[in-house]
Formats: C-alpha cells, sequence, structure tokens
C-alpha cells in the first residue's frame, strides 16, 4: 500500500474511531477547534497544552486542524497520538470550518509563519480567515506565545538565544499587535482558566442609514442584528423610505 492510501485508511479509521464514541459525548460540551501550525521550537509544548486540554475540567470537545505544511511531515495518526485529539479537519475537505463550528479557537504553537500572516490578516490562508471570522463573532481566541519568545529561556536551551535586538522588536511587534487584534496571550499555566472564562462580551454594533444604503443597493429587504446594537434615527428613516425590515434581539 503506497503512502497516500496509507493515509486515506487511517483517516477513515480515526473517523469511526470517533464516531463510535460519539453517543457517549454529551454535545453541550464546549466545542474548541485546535490550529496547529508547524515551528522549530514549541512543538513539544504545544502539543502537550492540547493533551492537557483533552483531560481537563470542564469536558472540552476538541477538534485538530493541522495546517497543511505540517501534515506533509506525518500522518494523522501521528498527531493523534501526540495531542490525543482523534477528531481531524481532513486533508482536502472540501467544507472547512467557520467560526459558528466552535465556542473558541486554540492555537497551540504560535509559529513566526502564522504569526507575521495575522499581523498582515492575510486571509488568504484558512487559519487567519477563521481566526479574523471568529473575533469579529466575539469569541475567544488564544495562543502559546512560547513560539515567538526569543527570550524564552527553552531558546536557549535550544541554542536560540543569539538573536539580534532588531529581530526581537520585530517579534514582540508582532505580538503585541495580534494582542491587539483580541487574541489573548496564554502561558501553559493559564490555559484552563481561558477555557473557563469564555467569551468577553462583544461590543455593539452601529447600524448607520449608509449601511442601509448599502444593503438596498444589493437588493435587500431585511437587515438582521445579532446582540447588542445601536440603530441611528437616520438609519431608521432610511430603512422606512427603502423598505428594509430590520430585525434584531430586542437591544438597541
Amino acid at each position: 500500500m503506497d503512502s497516500r492510501h496509507s493515509t486515506l485508511a487511517e483517516n477513515a479509521l480515526l473517523g469511526l474511531s470517533y464516531r463510535s464514541r460519539a453517543a457517549q459525548l454529551n454535545e453541550d460540551h464546549p466545542r474548541v477547534l485546535v490550529l496547529l501550525a508547524g515551528h522549530f521550537i514549541g512543538m513539544e509544548e504545544g502539543y502537550a497544552a492540547v493533551r492537557s486540554l483533552s483531560a481537563g475540567q470542564p469536558r472540552l470537545r476538541l477538534r485538530l486542524w493541522v495546517d497543511d505544511p505540517l501534515l506533509d511531515t506525518g500522518s494523522t495518526r501521528q498527531f493523534a497520538a501526540c495531542t490525543g485529539v482523534d477528531d481531524f479537519i481532513r486533508p482536502g475537505q472540501s467544507v472547512l470550518p467557520t467560526s459558528a463550528d466552535a465556542e473558541a479557537l486554540f492555537i497551540p504553537v504560535l509559529s513566526l509563519s502564522l504569526l507575521s500572516r495575522l499581523v498582515q490578516l492575510d486571509t488568504g490562508h484558512p487559519f487567519v480567515r477563521l481566526i479574523i471570522e471568529a473575533l469579529c463573532a466575539g469569541k475567544p481566541v488564544g495562543a502559546l506565545t512560547l513560539g515567538a519568545q526569543p527570550d524564552h529561556y527553552l531558546w536557549g536551551e535550544r541554542g536560540l538565544s543569539q538573536a539580534s535586538p532588531l529581530l526581537k522588536a520585530g517579534i514582540e511587534g508582532m505580538v503585541s499587535t495580534i494582542a491587539g487584534y483580541g487574541i489573548k496571550l496564554l502561558t501553559p499555566s493559564g490555559i484552563s482558566s481561558w477555557v473557563s472564562a469564555g467569551a468577553a462580551p462583544p461590543g455593539k454594533q452601529v447600524l448607520t442609514a449608509e449601511d442601509i444604503r448599502g444593503a438596498a443597493g444589493l437588493g435587500r429587504t431585511a437587515i438582521r442584528l445579532n446582540g447588542p446594537s445601536i440603530i441611528t434615527p437616520l438609519a431608521r428613516d432610511t430603512a422606512r423610505h427603502y423598505g428594509i425590515e430590520i430585525i434584531h434581539a430586542g437591544f438597541e
């Protein structure tokens, strides 16, 4: 059996294994999607963090999405063994996850590649697209920062302590930027409390007359607002003018 068929077989076996346990799982358990990228440091610590979530309290439903370049280095069975998670986003899956598929996103290895893409808001990468979507939906996104901490003692233990001040400042600046975007920077000891805390209340949406005119231009007859919202008086007048219904959850 060649490697391609072997991988397909492993994926099928893992899927069957997970489905066989589905009846035993509590559907109310919070769903956490783990986004795993490859890096030259922090992999073992990232795996350990995912295992701690899998075994910890409160119970969580974990699903693993392995970045394509990392997936080229090992099989799904190997990543399941490393993380303790056997529910995978399958390679080549036609329908990719959205922010509606999980209550939180966890990044166990903050690689410099992923960090750079996040800073640039490079939504051409599926991880970045999902992270930005989750942040905009008010859902918690957390990341272990070891992979982007060149002053961490583990970098020194592995002979990686000679980064120039400019390189360190560049990495620190990118980390500060994603924190400003709303990504929670985590240490291993802070992961469980972060998950337990859940999402912070989202900010209020503001609906303006310009939004109404834009919706009218697209031929829409209704706008649905989810959560606390502010509707300007001119927006209400403009909506009446265009015959657009504003549907909201009872917040103004």
